[in-house]
Order: structure tokens, then sequence, then C-alpha cells
């Protein structure tokens, strides 16, 4: 993992801003077709042939002043970790100076050209990753035989993006004394032209040589919400699809750990901003912590957890696959005493607790009972419950288990039906 195309990228990243918001930009769409590149000035052409340009050209690289604050901070969320533990290698922390100039072959055009840029440079001083990594995949998509297309297929381009975390670009006002010096080194034809600061940029130093060696990544998965995929409201039961979504999700390894378990699954599909998987089937009904977990590549048959994210917590509902009724007997008052069998899924923990609904289907007047289960003696897929003094007639079922309460489910004509059972 390297990061030595920072510099690189950010150039990248600010020419990709500027290209993008010329088109947009209905004053720039006046000076015709513009070309923006990121050459040495003296590379130009002007003249008689000049053409409508916006040029970027990176002059001088300076250490950021906060070099010791990032190296406490840097060594905190994005360190190495190696069998040395006095290893603190801090990384180099880079501020790049850019100086750009507008070329136009006729009236004004410059002047246009720069202060469009100028303004949109001034709307966007903070550059997200999210930004970074969709101008990386513009640029390594547009065209794939340039340099820097070439350079960023060796690398994963989301990976990068976080490395490089955010950019603040800031304009440099100089005196003229100072604009006549930068200029007069570049030994070609002044054009209207300004000055920005990129800030910052870190570089790690990389030893290839060390053993088990692994990064932590400087932006920590986190999960913002799990639902349903296109119904978020539905009841999440054993079987359905689950879609963690969140930022940062995706890593070198992503694996999904559920409570405290060491047992971690592999998702299905992971993406930077979504991950889904299925319910396992071993999991019981009630709340449940979900966390995303970021390992390395097996190293000698080793992993290791890099990053993990915040733990957010879900209701698996348990499902009624089969409800039954049996030694119905009648008491005083028209009552029904009766054994209501029902079988679950997932199974029942032998110490969860579990209560029996039923809700009447009639046109008048509802009638609702609950019944609380006594503890068993070992986990099942399949309770009897013996229910007392009830009246006659025809009942939706669900339980709740250890608050999880099971889904009913609907007819053609919108009203629920099932689970029922019959009391007679």
């Amino acid at each position: 993992m390297s990061n030595a195309l920072s510099i690189a990228a950010v150039t990248g990243v600010i020419k990709y801003l500027l290209e993008n918001g010329l088109v947009s930009d209905a004053i720039a769409t006046s000076v015709g077709d513009v070309l923006v590149t990121a050459l040495p000035p003296d590379r130009i052409t002007v003249g008689s042939d000049e053409r409508a340009q916006l040029n970027l050209f990176l002059y001088q690289v300076t250490q950021n002043h906060n070099v010791d604050w990032v190296s406490q901070e840097f060594r905190k969320g994005y360190s190495r970790i190696i069998h040395n533990p006095s290893y603190t290698n801090p990384p180099l922390a880079l501020d790049l100076h850019y100086l750009l100039t507008a070329y136009g072959p006729k009236d004004f055009q410059a002047e246009i050209l720069l202060g469009s840029a100028m303004q949109m440079l001034h709307k966007s001083p903070i550059i997200a990753s999210e930004m970074i990594e969709n101008a990386l995949i513009n640029a390594s998509e547009t065209s794939t035989s340039s340099v820097f297309s070439q350079a960023l297929a060796s690398v994963s381009v989301s990976v990068l993006a976080k490395q490089i975390g955010q950019i603040k670009i800031s304009p440099e006002f100089f005196k003229m004394e100072e604009t006549s010096k930068i200029w007069s080194a570049l030994q070609t034809h002044y054009r209207p032209s300004v000055t920005y600061q990129a800030s910052m940029v870190l570089i790690e130093s990389l030893n290839e040589q060390a053993e088990d060696f692994y990064v932590i990544p400087l932006s920590q998965p986190n999960i913002e919400q799990v639902t349903v995929p296109a119904q978020p409201q539905q009841p999440i039961v054993v079987g359905s699809r689950l879609l963690i979504q969140g930022k940062w999700l995706q890593g070198e390894v992503t694996k999904i750990r559920f409570d405290r378990t060491e047992k971690m699954l592999p998702p299905s599909d992971v993406k930077e901003t979504q991950i889904s998987l299925s319910v396992p089937s071993d999991l019981q009904a009630g709340v449940h912590g979900i966390q995303v977990i970021h390992q390395t590549i097996p190293n000698a048959g080793q992993t290791h957890n890099v990053a993990e994210s915040n733990v957010v917590a879900f209701i698996l509902h348990p499902s009624i696959t089969a409800a039954s009724v049996a030694q119905v007997q009648a008491s005083e008052n028209d009552l029904r005493s009766a054994e209501i069998s029902l079988k679950f899924n997932p199974k029942v923990g032998n110490m969860q607790r579990v209560v029996l609904l039923l809700n009447q289907m009639s046109n008048g007047q509802a009638i609702a009972y609950s019944f609380t289960v006594t503890p068993r003696t070992e986990d099942s897929d399949t309770i009897i419950i013996p229910v007392t003094n009830i009246k006659p007639g025809i009942y939706l079922v669900q339980v709740q288990i250890d608050g999880a309460q099971s889904p009913l489910y609907k007819n053609q004509t919108g009203e629920y039906d099932s689970p029922q059972v019959n009391i007679i």
C-alpha cells in the first residue's frame, strides 16, 4: 500500500474540479472550448497559436508546520503495527503550492477564466474524501493511456482517497516582487495567475522488508443504519438480506461480527457506502449488535483486525411458520381452554422470555389475550402453549421473544389474515 501517488493525486483532483466546474459555469462557457492542463508553464503554447487554457503547476513543496501534531494523531489512527512496539516513524506532512495561470488569445478571455477558476476553488475550500475518490476514478477512466491513469491502476483508488483524507485549498496572495521571482525562475511569458496552497498531504515511509506489518486506515468504518433493502420498514427475520449503510465500509478484508462473538462472517457484497449479507440462521430472536471489521490479508495463516466500526443494534424478529390448535375444551360462560402449538424460525432459546399474543378477527369489538410462556429445558423450534378462558373464534397469532414481535401477513385485499388459529 503506497501513498507516493498522493502529490500527483492532489494535483489530479484540483484539475478535475476545474474541468468539471468549467462545464457548468455559464460565464466560462462564453469563452468557448477551454483546455485544463497540469504542465510546466514553459511548455504552454503562447503567441499566435495560443488558446483558451487554464494551467495548474506545482511549483513548490514545503513541510507542513503542524507536522508534530499530525504525527501524534497519525500514530493513533493510522499507524503501522510491527513486533517492535517502539516503532513510531511519523509521516512526512507536506503543503503543495500551485501556480494557476489563465491563457487566452482574445481580450478578456484570460481574466474571465481566472475569475471563474478562483470562484470554483473558493466555493470548495475543503475537498472531502468522497469527492477525491470520484475525481480519481474519473481520472483513471477518462484517459487510460495517460501516465497518471496507469499509475492509479496499480493501487486501490478508494484506499488512496482515504489516505489523503481531505484537502484544504487556500489562496496565497504574494506581493509583485515575489510573483516576479516565480515567473523569472520559470523563464517564460507572464500571464494572469494566482497561487494556491493545498494542505495537508501525508507521505508515509514504507519498509517493505518488515514482517507482520499492516496499516490501520485513517478513516474508521462507520455504520449509519441497518435495514432490509427496498423495504426499510420491513421486519428483519432469518433469511432477510441486511443492508448495512455508512461510510468507509470496504477494507482490505471485510468481515461482519454479530454481538460479541469471535465468529465473523464474510458479506456477499461490499462497497464503500454499503454492505449486504443474509441474516445467519443461528441467531436467536431479539436485539443484536452488528459491527464491520477490517482485517489484513492473511500472512502466514494469520489475520489481524486493523479497524472496527461502531456497533449498531437491530431487532431480529421471530417467524411463526406453523400454528395449530388441540385439546379444545369448553368451560364456564362459553369459554374455551386449549393447547396452541407453534413452530418458529429461529429456534427459541430455553431461557428466552416468550409471550403469546392472540387477537380475534372480528368485525365488531376486537378481543385480545396474552399468555406468558414458562421457560423450557432446551432450545426448540416448537412450543406447545396452554391457553384458558378464551372466547371461541378465529385469532391472529403473534409471539414476543425477548421483546421482538413476530410479523403478521396480509392477504390480497390488504387485510391481515395469518398466521391464525381457530378455537371453536
